[in-house]
């Protein structure tokens, strides 16, 4: 089966680099919604909709992994598709330009008869598809390396409420979206494994655990879980070596450090 990609692979290297890379990132996507639309996506189109259920959910992964809004992702992910197109832009009837990605109001409206907990359920189930698919092909060993790190997404809307955090690293804006990233490591394999996004007062000691226990009932063993000085609770090394993982914390990001870390994993 040929890899098939779900996004702009330069734009998401840019936005999301320090957590993992693109090699294998989401492999097999054409596969994995048809077999999630099969069982969980709402197989016909929605009235005087073009698009089907697969490209609304690629808007809606694109979404979600990059930070972005409904609304930016649509428009990058059309502009990125439009510019790929060969020939002329077709214009519709009213005017305007035929669309290659439906607009922010159609996922919308399709997210709504979905529910956001059964999309967020899609997203986890591809995730989850990629890691099993990737052990399948023998690309990564059942026993990985775990790299936990927080990612910060800027906001500049109106919403003020839990999800909405505030920040001084950012001219133009106070405000936030923060994000729990998770990938894992092995055999020189980098993939991409979770997002979680931090809600005000938020524990991520619950959010870790959870996502290691999920990665151990998918049938994955621990090796090293690297978490940065920020993550360092008793709390949650106890509960890592419960779950028979080693914990590896920089204590100062130096050359030499860094070199260390990489070569031990």
């Amino acid at each position: 089966m040929r890899i098939k990609y779900l996004s702009p692979l330069s734009d998401l290297e840019a936005e999301l680099k320090p957590l993992f890379s693109n090699e294998y990132m989401l492999a097999f996507f054409k596969y994995f919604c048809d077999v999630i639309e099969s069982q969980m996506w709402w197989r016909r189109k929605a009235r005087n909709t073009r698009s089907d259920a697969e490209v609304f959910l690629r808007v809606f992964f694109y979404s979600e992994i990059t930070g972005r809004s409904i609304d930016s992702a649509s428009e990058r992910l059309n502009k990125y598709f439009l510019n790929k197109k060969k020939g002329k832009q077709k214009i519709n009837a009213d005017g305007r330009k035929k669309r290659e990605v439906p607009h922010q109001t159609e996922v919308n409206k399709l997210l709504r008869r979905v529910g956001l907990e059964k999309a967020r359920a899609i997203l986890r189930a591809c995730l989850d598809n990629q890691l099993l698919e990737a052990l399948k092909l023998n690309l990564i060993s059942r026993k990985v390396n775990i790299l936990i790190d927080f990612t910060e997404h800027f906001y500049y809307g109106k919403r003020r409420d839990k999800m909405i955090k505030g920040t001084n690293r950012r001219k133009g804006t106070s405000r936030m979206r923060h994000y729990l990233g998770f990938s894992i490591l092995s055999r020189e394999i980098h993939l991409f494994a979770g997002l979680e996004q931090m809600a005000k007062g938020q524990s991520k000691v619950s959010l870790i655990i959870r996502f290691l226990e999920h990665l151990i009932d998918l049938g994955f063993e621990l090796n090293y879980v690297m978490i940065d000085r920020e993550f360092y609770q008793a709390e949650l090394l106890k509960d890592i070596k419960n779950l028979k993982g080693e914990v590896l914390i920089p204590s100062k990001s130096y050359k030499k450090v860094n070199t260390m870390i990489e070569e031990y994993l």
